[in-house]
C-alpha cells in the first residue's frame, strides 16, 4: 500500500475522531461559542469581553480535546488549523462586506465624517479678508496677544517680537487660521 495513502487515511481518521469521541460535544460547543463570540467582537468595536471570551473558548476547546478526549498531537494540530481557517474566513468575509456588502451600508462601518466638507472655509475666508487691515492691540503681544479691529477682538501673533498694548498694528498674513501682525511705524 502507498505510504501517502496510509498517512492521508490516518489523518482522516484523526480528523473524524475529533468529532466522535466521548467529550467531542464539549469541544464542538466550545469551538462554536468561541467563533460566535469572535464574530460579535468583530461587529462591536474594541478588544473587549466578547473577544477575550471567544479566544478563551477556542483555547479551552483545544485543551479539552487534548486532555479529556486524549487527543493525539495530530488531532490538536488539526483542531488549531480548523479554528485558524474559520477565523481567517470570517475575517475576510467581514472585510469584504465592509467594503462592498451590506456591512458597509450600516452605521457599524461609517465611511463619512461627521464634519461637513466645507467646514471652516467660510471662517478661513473671513480671516483672509483681514489681511491689510489695521487695529489696536488690546493686550501686550509677546508674541500672542489680542487686537481690536472694528468691534471684533481677535487673537493674533506678532512677527516682530513684543509689541506693547495700545500700539497700532497691521494684519500681514493668515496661515493655518493664525493671524500674524506687525507694528506700524509712522
Amino acid at each position: 500500500m502507498n505510504t501517502s495513502l496510509l498517512l492521508a487515511g490516518s489523518a482522516w481518521e484523526e480528523f473524524v475522531s475529533i468529532f466522535t469521541g466521548e467529550f467531542a460535544w464539549l469541544t464542538i460547543i466550545l469551538m462554536v461559542v468561541g467563533m460566535v463570540l469572535c464574530i460579535i467582537e468583530a461587529i462591536v468595536p474594541g478588544f473587549g469581553i466578547f473577544g477575550i471570551s471567544g479566544i478563551l473558548c477556542e483555547v479551552a476547546a483545544v485543551v479539552v480535546n487534548a486532555t479529556l478526549c486524549q487527543g493525539s498531537p495530530l488531532q490538536v494540530l488539526i483542531l488549531i488549523l480548523i479554528m485558524t481557517l474559520v477565523t481567517l474566513l470570517i475575517f475576510l468575509l467581514f472585510v469584504r462586506s465592509a467594503r462592498f456588502g451590506l456591512l458597509g451600508k450600516t452605521s457599524i462601518v461609517e465611511n463619512k465624517s461627521s464634519i461637513p466638507s466645507d467646514y471652516g472655509k467660510e471662517d478661513a475666508q473671513k480671516l483672509q479678508d483681514l489681511i491689510g487691515k489695521e487695529g489696536i492691540l488690546v493686550t501686550e503681544c509677546h508674541p500672542i496677544g489680542n487686537i481690536r479691529i472694528g468691534d471684533q477682538v481677535l487673537e493674533v501673533s506678532s512677527r516682530g517680537g513684543i509689541i506693547p498694548k495700545g500700539d497700532v498694528v497691521k494684519v500681514v498674513a493668515v496661515e493655518n487660521n493664525v493671524i500674524y501682525v506687525s507694528k506700524i511705524t509712522y
